[in-house]
């Protein structure tokens, strides 16, 4: 009787600790080459490839989603167990999620066609410029906060053949994603004039995830710019 409660109690224990642990994260991201590439499954990217290798190492389920960008911030702050990634960190969203970061750093830059009449050494010098970005961009906030002539697109991409066809005059996108999507479009004439805005990338997770699973996560991203695994990630794609 007594070796009978005991296996009984055991059999609960494990069963408790495996459905605890079994928990699965839904991971939600926008489709921004070469962040985050949409490639028909479960897609790939500097980004994906990061939090990826992170939850793996973590040790815990996940699925990753691409979506709308909007669709990813509402879903992450009012479903359990459901991040978005990556997500610029300011003030104003603190204390809306647990933060798990720099996922990465990025830096936006200027650019322009290299036959521009437009001379861009300050960020002052694109006042009154047509300047394209994407919805839902840190850069746009900002640069529209300021009281620059913003022109949104859904998709980073895009803008790229608006500077190419002068629907723009300027073109706001990170450095590594300019140069990612003019290698993939064959477009040769674009300069970089001025690389001026830096933003801390995160994992934002929502709030009821456990502090447990969190610190697991920092834990581990610490460990993967210690090992190198990040600068590895970050050089397949330049």
């Amino acid at each position: 009787m007594k070796n009978r409660f005991i296996s009984l109690a055991v059999f609960i224990l494990s069963t408790f600790a495996s459905s605890a642990c079994g928990t699965s994260f839904t991971l939600l991201t926008e489709e921004l080459p070469p962040f985050s590439i949409n490639n028909g499954g479960s897609g790939a990217g500097v980004s994906i490839d990061i939090v990826s290798q992170l939850f793996t190492r973590a040790g815990f389920d996940y699925h990753i989603k691409i979506v709308p960008w909007k669709r990813a911030v509402v879903t992450s702050l009012n479903d359990e167990n459901t991040c978005v990634f990556s997500m610029p960190r300011n003030q104003e969203r603190e204390a809306s999620y647990h933060w798990i970061s720099p996922i990465i750093i990025t830096q936006t830059g200027f650019y322009t066609r290299d036959d521009s009449p437009h001379k861009l050494v300050t960020i002052d010098d694109a006042k009154g410029l047509k300047i394209g970005t994407y919805n839902g961009s840190a850069v746009a906030e900002y640069l529209t906060s300021w009281g620059y002539e913003v022109k949104l697109t859904t998709k980073d991409a895009q803008n790229i053949y608006k500077l190419y066809n002068k629907r723009i005059d300027v073109w706001a996108a990170d450095t590594l994603s300019a140069k990612y999507l003019a290698n993939e479009h064959k477009i040769t004439n674009l300069k970089e004039q001025l690389v001026y805005f830096s933003t801390l990338r995160a994992l934002a997770c929502n709030i009821k995830v456990s502090e447990i699973k969190v610190n697991k996560l920092r834990q581990e991203l610490k460990l993967m710019y210690i090992d190198g695994t990040i600068e590895k990630i970050i050089s397949k794609y330049k």
